[in-house]
Formats: structure tokens, sequence, C-alpha cells
């Protein structure tokens, strides 16, 4: 078994290589009959309404942007019951009336570069924080803060150049893309647009599997314990670990089958107050409780820590992945584009904003969090506190319950591309008007079935991940393949292939290396070393 695992990667990071590559010439050469043929949801893998489409109702605009962290500003108002409708990709961002007559607008929000930037911020800080003094125990305190540095710059830098591709790409079609989903089958072709899909999937998974991870350790950690905080009343039930996970997908279940998300409106605010709560509390528990001896104390301690990976498996394998868990929100760039006023000005300003104060903070909390506990670091540095205390155990158990109601939003990500695929027949998707000749009660009542088992599976998937490990063991695969490769492989091919087009535009049929691509080359290439080697080392040392 020791001997498959290599192999079984090697091919994953091959394919990853093949389809990089492919991509980038393919595209460059045999792109402009694939522009004139294409259409938006080509197959029925991409659109929820594959027979006759039918006008487009008009409904109150929403924002519902999802990360590995939360929610924010969800405002629906529709009294559909309903859930809101795909606006082109997985990830809901708006409902408006859409006409010929406005295609070329390139974004038609209302959200300001200040606000948008307060937004990025949300998306990139939340739980996955909480790890991040274990990574700084694993990378060092200077290897730590260059990882982050460099994560956090190339993150900044791709989702930058996945905006930048947007507005090449209406120059070029004329149409403007209003998804990943649509700027990789613009640029790239169909076998890309499916890869980003099928890593949407992946991602909206994985980062729900961290979720039942986080909520399985800090439960157990507050029920633990003779002076724990439920004061024996759960003294039935048993306080591993793996209990609490089990009790955890059993909870986010029937939450994950609602279909009307206003309902969760609240947890937007829920979720802001949790992590920000949850990591100044740390803060003041490390200061003036255990160990109590101050920043000063802290930063002493500090420097008698390591300052650089022990080894390479360290360095990259077994924790990178959890910094990019943080700050490669790239799935998320369409959503927040679409709902600026100004993206094409504004959206590069407001996330170099966002991704410097962010990177900030984090490095601040991760080292004096690792300067209270030194090698005593836990995997979430919430393990790190003592439990007995009321408003301790208060704040983890508020980071849980905003948790639990996050997991049906980023859920539905993954449970709207599994019902796409899965109740496709021959084109078509099962809905209450497939049959005519069937009584419509039966025909709702087989989509109601098939919906749920599509929703349990998918839940029993995220809690299956959740076994491979710790939270940052989860976090690490997560981050570093699924959504590494979404910010750092795919964006420079997207780059690649239309500056290669845009020079075929302007003359030069020469479709060579040029060297205004090396940067955009050695973005890919160091995506393939991060995805690689992430998923080598994170499952080697889960299967060992």
């Amino acid at each position: 078994m020791v001997m498959e695992r290599p192999t079984a990667v090697s091919i994953s990071a091959s394919a990853i290589v093949i389809i990089f590559l492919h991509s980038v010439f393919e595209s460059s050469s045999g792109f402009a009959l694939r522009a004139q043929q294409f259409h938006p949801y080509p197959v029925p893998l991409f659109h929820y309404h594959i027979n006759v489409a039918p006008p487009i109702k008009e409904r109150p605009s929403s924002t519902l942007l999802f990360s590995n962290k939360g929610v924010i500003d969800i405002d629906i108002e529709d009294d559909t019951g309903d859930e809101p409708c795909l606006a082109g990709d997985n990830i809901v961002e708006s409902c408006d009336t859409i006409s010929s007559d406005v295609s070329l607008v390139e974004s038609s929000g209302t959200q300001s570069k200040l606000s948008t930037s307060i937004n990025i911020g949300k998306c990139i800080c939340g739980a996955g924080s909480f790890a991040l003094p274990h990574v700084f125990l694993n990378e060092g305190v200077l290897g730590g803060t260059i990882a982050m540095l460099i994560c956090g710059y190339l993150a900044m830098c791709t989702m930058q150049s996945i905006n930048h591709s947007r507005s090449m790409v209406i120059n070029l079609e004329n149409k403007v893309p209003k998804s990943y989903v649509e700027l990789a089958e613009l640029s790239l072709g169909k076998y890309a647009a499916k890869a980003v899909f099928a890593l949407t999937l992946a991602a909206s998974l994985g980062v729900c599997s961290t979720y039942i991870v986080f909520i399985g350790q800090t439960m157990a950690s507050l029920s633990s314990g003779e002076n724990n905080f439920f004061g024996g009343v759960l003294s039935n039930i048993p306080n591993d670990v793996k209990s609490w996970e089990i009790i955890t997908a059993a909870t986010v279940l029937p939450l994950s089958l609602i279909r009307n998300y206003s309902i969760f409106a609240f947890t937007s605010a829920l979720g802001v107050s949790a992590v920000v709560g949850g990591m100044m509390v740390t803060l003041a528990y490390g200061v003036w409780v255990d160990p109590g001896g101050g920043i000063g104390g802290a930063l002493m301690a500090v420097e008698r820590l390591r300052m650089w990976p022990d080894s390479f498996e360290n360095a990259f394998g077994g924790s990178f992945g959890t910094i990019a868990y943080l700050f490669c929100i790239n799935f998320l760039t369409f959503p927040i584009i679409n709902s600026m006023k100004d993206a094409k000005n504004d959206y590069d300003g407001a996330v170099s904003y966002a991704v410097a104060v962010i990177w900030i903070v984090n490095v601040i909390f991760a080292i004096l969090c690792l300067g209270f506990y030194g090698n005593e670091t836990q995997d979430l540095i919430l393990g790190n506190l003592d439990s007995g205390s009321v408003y301790l155990s208060a704040l983890k158990l508020l980071l849980c319950v905003d948790l639990v109601f996050t997991f049906p939003i980023v859920f539905s990500s993954a449970r709207q591309i599994l019902e796409n695929a899965l109740l496709a027949d021959n084109g078509k998707i099962m809905n209450d008007n497939t049959d005519v000749d069937e009584d419509k009660a039966t025909t709702s009542i087989r989509l109601a079935l098939s919906r749920a088992t599509i929703t349990g599976g998918g839940v029993a998937t995220c809690l299956g991940l959740s076994q491979l490990g710790g939270f940052g063991v989860v976090a690490n695969l997560v981050g570093g393949v699924a959504q590494g490769t979404l910010a750092f492989v795919l964006p420079p091919a997207i780059s690649i292939a239309l500056s290669r087009r845009r020079r075929n535009a302007e003359g030069d049929h020469d479709n060579n290396f040029d060297v205004v691509e090396l940067p955009q080359w050695l973005i890919g290439g160091f995506g393939l070393v991060v995805v690689s080697s992430v998923t080598y080392f994170t499952l080697a040392e889960s299967f060992n």
C-alpha cells in the first residue's frame, strides 16, 4: 500500500500538468471556431433547465458569497420559497433580469470598493485562522510568515488575473462571462470548464468536511473532563471526536435539505462576531490567564522556537495547503465582481487591501498564539483553551453553532452540481414538469426523494472526508488540491491562452513562448508543485 500512494498521486499530478499544458496550447490555436459555437451552458451539467429556456423571472437581487469560512451579506426577500437561481455558476450572487441590451455591461452591482474589500476580508478570515498557529509550528516562525506572504500575494495576483482575463474575453468575444466556469469555457474550452466545475464540487464538499472536523474537535473538548461546559448533561454521549462528527453530520443533514436560504441570513453577522470574538478571546486568554506572561512573554518565547521548517514535507506537504485554504478564494471571484458597481477599476484595489489587512492580522495572531503555547500548540488553537470557563466554552459553542448554520449554504453549491449531473435524463433535468403523463404528486415525491438521497450522499461524503485526520490535515488537503488548482493552476493557463489570442487578433500569429508570459508560467509551475506535494504528503500522513 505504501508503494501505491506515490503512484496514485503521480497520476493525479500528471493529469493536472496535462490539463494545464493542453489547455494553453490547444486554446491558443483552435479557439476561434469554439468561440463561434459557444453557448454558456453547452451540456446538461452546466445548467438547471435544459429544455426550452423560459423567460427569466425578475427576482430580488441577493448576495450569497460563501467561502471556506462563512457567508456574507444575505438579503433575500423572495416569497417564492425556492432556492435562489443560479447566476451562471454554482455560487448564487444575483438573479436580476437579463436582456440582450445589457449583455456587454461588465458589472451591474451596487458594492463600492470599500464594501467589496470588507466582504473579501470576511471570506478569507474564518475558521482556518484558528489552525494557523499550528501551521507556524510546522513551518517555523519565519518560514510560516514567508509562506503566508507568498500564498497571499499569489492568491491576490491570480484573483486580479481572473478579473483581467474577464475583461480580455469581453474585448475579444463581445461576451461577458458571468462565472469561473464560463470564463474557462471561453478561454480554454469545455474540458477546462468541466475541470472548474468538478473542482468547485470538490472544494464545496471539502470545505464542508472541515466544518464537521472543526465542530467535532471543539465539541469533544467542551464535553470532556469533570468540569465540562455541559455539567454532565451529555454524559451518555461518547466524548470522542468521531462521535461528535457523526452527531454533527446528522444535525446538518436536515438543514441541508432546506432550499430557501433566507432563513440563514443571520449567519452573516453571527459568523463575523464569532470569528473576531474567538480571536480576541484567544489572545486575551493567553495574555492574562494561560500562560499569562503578557505579549512580551509571548514574543520572548517565540525567539526560542524554530524559525524554519525541518523538511520539505513540513514546508509544503504538511501545512501549506492550510494557508491556501485561507487565502485561495478564487472560486468567489465572479460573485464578488458581479456585486460591484465598477469591477474593472475597483476590484484589484479591493483585493489588495483585503489580503494585506487579513495577512497582517493573521500573522500577528498566529505568532502570538505560538508564543503562548509553543510545542504544545494544538491542531486548532481553541483546544489550548480551558473548557472549564463558562465564557470561553460559550464562545466555542457559538463558533460551532455558526458553522452548523453555515454548512447548508456552502453545501448548496455541491448539492446543485450533483443534482444537475445525476437528475439529468437525456438532456432534461427531472423536475415537476418532466413527465406530463405521470401524476404530478407522484413525480414531486420522486423528485423529493431523489434530492434527499443526493443530499444524504453528499453529507455522508463530507463525513467520510472528515475521517482523513484533524482539521489541519483536511483543510490542508482541500486548500492545497481543490482551491490550490483553482487559484494557482487555472488562472495562469487562462491568462496565457487569452494573451496569445490577443496577439493573434493583432496580427501576430506566433504562438511560441513570449517573455511577458513568464510570470504566469512561474505561478502555474508553483501551483503544480503545491498541488502535487500537498496531495502526496497529506495522504501519506493520513494513511500512516
